[in-house]
This record gives structure tokens, C-alpha cells and sequence, in this order.
């Protein structure tokens, strides 16, 4: 595992660390964010596997799409996630209009703490 691949990977798990706090005390939207930016994250950590850097939300989500998705190195459903993720973090941010509720955020969570184990095992492997 590369040096950055694993400060991304910390990073995503303090994100959903306070994700998890922040749905308790500063409500959905703020939850959303974090955990939006936690799956953003750890799909920049696969990338920075084969040497990739994107640096925009769209170019994470096409290069892992592309990388990780279509090629089956992950399981293809992680690629969904991140999509709906980022359309989340989005909304939260206010770029596009869409509610976000507790249970959208908390769906949010629970997804980027099973796609962060399985980043992590398979950077553990490939890595």
C-alpha cells in the first residue's frame, strides 16, 4: 500500500467516524457530506493503486468505474455506492436539490464502513 493510498484510507475512517456522530448532533446533511467524502476517499485509494490522482468527484467516480467496476477487482455494486454517495454529498452541499433524511445518511454510513473494509483487505492484498 502506497503512503497515500494510506493516509486516504485513515482519513475515510475518521470521516465515518464523525459521520456517525455528526447524524447524532448536527443531523443529516452534515452526515451525508462526511460520508460522501469518506467513499470518495477511499475510491481515490484503489486509484492511487495504479498510479491514478483524479482530483474531481466525477473523475474519481469514472476512473473507479472504469478500474475497479467493469473489471470486477471489486465487488461492482461498490461502484453504485460511490455514485449515489457523491449525489448525496452533492445535495448536501446544495449543488443539486434532493432530500436528505436520517435513514438516506445512515444508509450512507453503513455503506462506507463496508466499503472501507473492503478497500482496505484489498489493499492489504494488492497493495
Amino acid at each position: 500500500m502506497t503512503p497515500r493510498a494510506a493516509q486516504l484510507l485513515d482519513d475515510a475512517g475518521r470521516m465515518i467516524f464523525s459521520a456517525r456522530d455528526e447524524l447524532e448532533t448536527q443531523g443529516a446533511a452534515v452526515a451525508a457530506q462526511s460520508a460522501s467524502t469518506a467513499m470518495l476517499n477511499l475510491a481515490q485509494a484503489c486509484l492511487d493503486m495504479d498510479g491514478l490522482a483524479p482530483t474531481t468527484t466525477q473523475a474519481v467516480c469514472v476512473a473507479y468505474g472504469d478500474r475497479f467496476a467493469r473489471t470486477r477487482r471489486l465487488y461492482s455494486a461498490y461502484h453504485r455506492w460511490i455514485l449515489d454517495s457523491a449525489d448525496l454529498g452533492r445535495a448536501a452541499s446544495g449543488q443539486i436539490t434532493a432530500p436528505i433524511d436520517s435513514d438516506s445518511a445512515a444508509t450512507a454510513i453503513e455503506r462506507a464502513e463496508i466499503f472501507r473494509d473492503a478497500v482496505e483487505r484489498f489493499l492489504d492484498r494488492n497493495g
